[in-house]
């Protein structure tokens, strides 16, 4: 099972998903889903301007654990 961990990221930096929003551009709608992880797939340009964001890797955004 693939687990997003942008809360813990959004909760770390101290931000919110309108900052986000404002600047990277990514909808608020998208950061949601992700959050409580109902992402049925994860677009690369997303995670790349989430990754620039939090200045991370995409390991620190998603998480993989066997079922």
């Amino acid at each position: 099972m693939i687990t997003c961990n942008l809360d813990d990221l959004i909760w770390r930096y101290r931000t919110t998903a309108k900052d986000i929003f404002l600047k990277t551009g990514i909808s608020e709608n998208t950061l949601s889903r992700m959050r409580n992880n109902d992402t049925v797939r994860y677009d690369a340009k997303t995670l790349d301007l989430l990754c620039k964001y939090f200045n991370c890797k995409v390991s620190d955004l998603l998480e993989f654990t066997p079922d």
